[in-house]
């Protein structure tokens, strides 16, 4: 693998982390929401991280593919019965999203950002090296 390699597998997984980061706060953001049990609530957004190998390398990495996609589970009913939302029996939904799951994995996305970032700099730093050789 070339440096520059290293760099694109990095920058893949740097957009990967970012998309994690972004729904995890979007869930966060969320996770007080309440509606009418008779509504849907809001659904926890999940990053899916896969591997993405190159086939014709002999399976060779190549980074890592994101994408976003929404929890099937349901809401939680909770009685409230103050809430404007609330139906006969003061019952309202809320979002089925656990914070301190959410907080874990912004501190995982986190340190794989950083992770990420601290590769890139050191492939820049032995390219611009090796680019000063016979200089």
């Amino acid at each position: 693998m070339s440096l520059f390699g290293a760099i694109d597998i990095s920058g893949t997984g740097v957009q990967a982390m970012q998309t994690w980061i972004d729904a995890d706060a979007g869930n966060i953001a969320n996770a007080d929401d309440v509606v009418a049990t008779s509504s849907t609530p809001y659904a926890e957004q999940v990053a899916q991280l896969t591997p993405n190998t190159n086939t014709t390398t002999g399976g060779v990495g190549e980074g890592v593919d994101v994408s976003v996609t929404s929890s099937t589970v349901g809401g939680v009913v909770e009685n409230d019965p103050a809430s404007p939302l609330a139906d006969k029996s003061g019952n309202v939904l809320t979002p089925n999203i656990s914070l301190g799951d959410q907080l874990v994995g912004m501190v995982q996305a986190q340190e794989g950002y950083q992770a990420d970032t601290s590769a890139i700099t050191r492939a820049l730093t032995a390219y611009q090296a090796g680019l000063g050789i016979g200089s």
